[in-house]
């Protein structure tokens, strides 16, 4: 995601789904609960409240068979028993005398009574059971009266109160099917709601790091209004911070910048004088002291050091300020470099590779034009060779090659045979004024030498970056085959 041209990191894990979930998930489980609850508390009331009901109305018939039959019963006083306990509610009966057996209707036979309930019976006790008749569930209770051999069982069909309590399970599951999917909505809602401030300050951090000190945040009377000010008090004292540090570095640049102007004319006059005294000091050397001559030689030395010095500062300062100018033309880098070695005096120090050919003291193969400045890549080689060869060890080695990823670029790099830099100071290498020897502080360089090569590499649409090999460091400039992008 970009906004602005700055690319803004998003979270793997959305931290709103997972408020949204978990809200969801809280209302499903809770509706469940209640639902499940509601069902077994109504179900196991109903079956409680069916058996007690069968139990007393069995109990009451029993005391009506027991009141209606007498001392010998007849067939007929069964039936008319059994057209008396008809009337008396929603229920089928059976009579067992002996081996004889009456039912109330066809769809009562002796098989509905299991050898379980008829041994209870036996043993003089009201049982119950529950079995199917008619593929319908049925609450079959029996007992005895006035003796073991006269049984009566009676049956009560329970499919209205079972089907009424299957409607109550799926209005249950629907409930909470809605509640779950309106938990959701909600859930989702109030994370949005929730995590929104969240999502913009996090957004907004992102691209204040990134630089964008502009962003600011709405301020609300809530906690998060709290924290977007705050947010935005800091960005504020961080622009100004930011403002103030680039006002000191540009004053900093000038004030480099003319300090290193007004000193070339009297450094210039210093060479001129500090030439013209060697010259005459080479001329008329009989004549002086050889002291006199070493010290002159001294100031000869560190009058050009302070040129260079003076030069690399002002150079710099230019990069700085982003007025330095290049001068775009085809360049033969096989040709280049090999004209660079000669004009130096580099042919028994430093070899010339490229990746097709491993012969040293030249390059072959099909000719690598680029378009740069010549004389900005000359400044460059020239610097990192000098500084193989000054801190590192001969041979030194440039390698050739063309590279077609990440995009049609050409590197050069710049090997040499010495002990290498070592880790701890591969970081520091382009710092101005870094060396990597404290020791060296008043060897010859300036310690912008890097830092202004690099600088170069990037004016002309590239880079430079180092490595520890194990033949030694290794410096790597890798340019555009085509035009820099300015």
């Amino acid at each position: 995601m970009a906004e602005g041209g700055r690319h803004v990191p998003r979270a793997r894990h959305s931290l709103r789904r997972r408020v949204a979930f978990i809200f969801t998930a809280a209302v499903a489980v809770t509706a469940l609960a209640l639902a499940l609850s509601a069902y077994f508390i109504t179900k196991t009331a109903q079956d409680t409240e069916a058996l007690d009901k069968a139990l007393g109305q069995s109990s009451f018939n029993l005391l009506l068979a027991d009141a209606m039959l007498p001392a010998e019963p007849t067939a007929a006083d069964y039936d008319r028993l059994l057209d008396a306990l008809q009337i008396r509610g929603d229920f089928a009966s059976l009579i067992e005398a002996g081996s004889e057996t009456y039912f109330s209707g066809p769809q009562v036979t002796r098989g509905l009574v299991s050898p379980e309930l008829t041994a209870k019976v036996a043993e003089g006790r009201i049982g119950y059971q529950t079995i199917t008749m008619g593929e319908e569930p049925t609450l079959a209770v029996g007992g005895q009266v006035r003796s073991s051999e006269l049984a009566l069982y009676f049956f009560y069909p329970q499919g209205d109160r079972l089907a009424d309590l299957a409607r109550l399970r799926n209005v249950l599951i629907i409930g909470g099917v809605i509640l779950a999917v309106l938990g959701a909505i909600a859930g989702y809602w109030l994370a949005r709601r929730l995590l929104g401030p969240v999502r913009a300050a996090s957004k907004a951090a992102a691209l204040v790091s990134q630089g964008d000190l502009d962003i600011r945040l709405p301020v609300g009377a809530d906690e998060f209004g709290v924290l977007a000010a705050s947010f935005n008090q800091m960005t504020e004292n961080l622009r100004a911070k930011m403002l103030d540090l680039e006002a000191g570095q540009a004053r900093e640049r000038r004030f480099v910048a003319d300090v290193t102007h007004e000193l070339r004319t009297p450094v210039a006059a210093l060479v001129g004088e500090a030439s013209l005294l060697d010259a005459r000091l080479r001329t008329d050397a009989a004549g002086c002291p050889p002291d006199v001559i070493r010290l002159a030689q001294l100031v000869n030395t560190d009058i050009a050091r302070l040129r260079q010095l003076v030069d690399d500062l002002l150079e710099i300062s230019r990069l700085d300020a982003q007025s330095a100018e290049i001068v775009m033309e085809p360049v033969n880098l096989q040709e280049f470099l090999g004209q660079l070695v000669r004009a130096h005096g580099w042919s028994d120090k430093v070899a010339l590779t490229s990746v097709t050919d491993a012969e040293d003291r030249g390059l072959t193969g099909p000719a690598v034009v680029i378009s740069t400045d010549k004389r900005r890549v000359e400044r460059i080689i020239v610097n990192l060779v000098e500084n193989a060869l000054q801190h590192g060890a001969a041979p030194v080695t440039i390698a050739l090659r063309q590279l077609t990823a990440p995009a049609q670029s050409v590197q050069i790099t710049v090997t040499d045979s010495g002990p290498g830099i070592p880790r701890e100071h591969l970081a520091h290498v382009f710092d101005r004024f870094y060396k990597v020897d404290p020791s060296r502080a008043s060897s010859r360089g300036s310690g912008l030498g890097l830092a202004i090569a690099r600088e170069n590499a990037r004016l002309l649409g590239g880079d430079l970056r180092v490595a520890d090999s194990p033949g030694g460091a290794r410096f790597a400039l890798s340019l555009p085959a085509g035009p820099p992008s300015l």
